[in-house]
């Protein structure tokens, strides 16, 4: 019953912020146990209510699932933004295709 609440909870926060880690999460909900907020971020990651995007090595960020939304991260300042890729002439249309990470410079490092 209590893994619910807390399921719930961090749907809320997700819902209001977006990108947040595990830390920020318990930032948000400290009388939770870290492991606890690690626990049901994995439940909700397993009932595709939520997803991970990996930045690099070091940085795990996770959203609500929403369909067609995918990111640019910049590989020299680590910025990340949604964008919305089109899957209509690529090779790719016939797959079950879940989100899309596209890497390169943002137009701020380009400068």
């Amino acid at each position: 019953m209590r893994n619910n609440i807390y399921k719930n909870k961090i749907l809320s926060i997700l819902k209001q912020k977006h990108l947040l880690t595990i830390a920020n999460i318990h930032k948000i909900l400290p009388d939770a146990d870290y492991s606890t907020i690690f626990r049901n971020v994995e439940q909700l990651l397993t009932d595709k209510q939520i997803k991970k995007v990996v930045v690099d090595q070091k940085s795990t960020f996770y959203e609500l699932t929403i369909e067609g939304h995918d990111h640019f991260i910049c590989t020299d300042c680590g910025t990340v933004e949604s964008i919305h890729v089109s899957l209509a002439d690529s090779s790719l249309k016939n797959k079950q295709v879940s989100d899309i990470t596209v890497r390169g410079v943002c137009d701020s490092c380009e400068k």
